[in-house]
């Protein structure tokens, strides 16, 4: 299992740089765009379709943060709990989590195919605009395989919960 949570946590670094680098991408283009626009009059042609599109380039960085533990966590209540409680509490989150992220990947996939069947694009840059709904697929795709991963983890790491446990009643 640690070998799988280093190469998920491999995979999630690279979908860091991917959403750091689309993050870039995206502050740059609309600070030129206001530039352009307040200075010279002649603003950048599609700024508002290329940062649209990088927004949903930025879509794998939840899988990244799954990956990395940089998810919100806060544990008043169930820190408190024994590891059952905390196993329980945490099997009903990513059980809802993996709901919601597979209804986002189907969701995605079947929009995506609307556009493609359709030909969409964007309406200034001419672009395909599937390519970006199957990004978001992907990842939220992704991003459900990994919440089972880390569930799958959470059971089988019997100190994680039960070293919490214990040191904070020494302390308290």
């Amino acid at each position: 299992m640690k070998k799988m949570m280093k190469v998920c946590g491999t995979f999630g670094n690279v979908l860091s740089v991917i959403a750091i680098i689309a993050l870039l991408v995206m502050v740059g283009v609309t600070i030129a765009d206001v530039i352009l626009r307040e200075i010279f009059g002649s603003p950048i042609t599609g700024a508002v379709e290329i940062t649209r599109m990088m927004m949903v380039c930025m879509s794998p960085a939840f899988v990244a943060a799954l990956f990395e533990n940089r998810h919100v966590n806060v544990g008043l209540f169930v820190d408190k709990l024994n590891r059952k409680g905390q196993l329980a509490f945490d099997t009903l989150g990513y059980v809802l989590t993996f709901a919601v992220a597979s209804l986002m990947c189907y969701q995605g996939f079947v929009e995506m195919m609307k556009q493609f069947t359709r030909k969409q694009v964007y309406s200034m840059l001419k672009i395909p605009n599937w390519p970006f709904y199957a990004i978001f697929a992907v990842s939220m795709g992704f991003f459900a395989l990994g919440v089972v991963i880390k569930l799958v983890s959470h059971y089988a790491d019997k100190e994680k919960y039960a070293a919490k446990a214990e040191g904070e009643e020494g302390q308290a």
